[in-house]
């Protein structure tokens, strides 16, 4: 008999599955773990309250449909209550805190993060139609392949410390 052991990480997602019940697909991808590390980070940062996110979301959504690509993960970071545990697990597993520190409040777009060495690449905002997001996707994953700089100047101001 040839006993098979699952990652840890896969157990667990399942374990809070279990628990939680059914889940949405941004709650199951918050869940999910590569093998390895992604080429890119597409890191949304979003409200309920917020208008341009109901713009952004649905043609990130259907970009990274197009896409299809296992080495861009998609990260939510939703501000609209209760979901601080969530929030902190996503950026802090993936090394992404200082963008989190850096946008924090700040909602509507979504920054493009090298997986290797968590450099922002660039963002993607209200001005970007479906097609171009692909395309300003496709073009900043390249350069973290390549591990070269970014000088994409598409991303908001941070937010103001207290």
């Amino acid at each position: 008999m040839r006993l098979r052991f699952k990652p840890i990480a896969a157990a667990v997602a399942a374990a809070l599955a279990a628990l939680m019940g059914p889940t949405t697909p941004t709650q199951a991808q918050q869940y999910s773990t590569a093998a390895s590390t992604p080429d890119v980070y597409i890191v949304m940062f979003r409200a309920d309250w917020c208008a341009p996110c109901k713009v952004v979301e649905p043609r990130l959504g259907r970009a990274l449909e197009t896409l299809r690509d296992p080495r861009i993960e998609y990260v939510d970071i939703d501000i609209s209550g209760g979901r601080g545990e969530l929030n902190a697990h996503a950026v802090f597993d993936r090394g992404i805190v200082d963008q989190y520190n850096r946008w924090m409040g700040v909602t509507g777009f979504a920054a493009v993060i090298d997986g290797d060495t968590k450099r922002t690449l660039g963002c993607i905002n209200i001005s970007y139609d479906t097609q171009a997001m692909t395309q300003h996707i496709r073009n900043l994953q390249a350069q973290a392949q390549r591990n070269t700089q970014s000088f994409d100047l598409t991303c908001p101001e941070p937010n103001r410390p207290v």
